[in-house]
């Protein structure tokens, strides 16, 4: 059976799909450019949400707003999710949101796997 994988590795994931739409060198013109404007690696993304919007809208001006909706349909969509947009929030409002369903759901899905192992090991009659 394969390790689940954290949310930080789900939202890195997701975040390569999304800028994957600019092309792969401009997407690595992308994440060079964090880490040496803003000094934020592509590791550091999923700790540093907001610093990583800013960096993108100073990186692609307003189609920082198509990436981020892609990057969160995603996100949603690999969670098990919608993702619907609201005007107030923002991109890491909406990670975060993300995150909580996410640790909500794998919670309730590591409890009925234990569930099924502490069974599995009893003696009846």
């Amino acid at each position: 059976m394969s390790r689940p994988q954290s949310f930080s590795q789900v939202l890195l994931d997701c975040v390569d799909e999304g800028l994957s739409v600019l092309g792969n060198e401009p997407r690595q013109a992308v994440y060079q450019y964090l880490a040496t404007i803003h000094s934020l690696d592509r590791e550091q993304i999923p700790d540093k949400v907001d610093e990583f919007a800013t960096g993108l809208k100073k990186a692609l001006g307003s189609a920082s707003r198509v990436i981020e909706r892609l990057i969160l349909k995603k996100l949603f969509q690999r969670i098990g999710s919608t993702f619907r947009e609201t005007a107030e929030l923002e991109f890491a409002d909406y990670v975060r949101d993300a995150k909580r369903r996410f640790e909500v759901t794998s919670t309730k899905h590591s409890d009925s796997l234990e569930g099924l192992r502490s069974k599995k090991g009893q003696v009846t009659g």
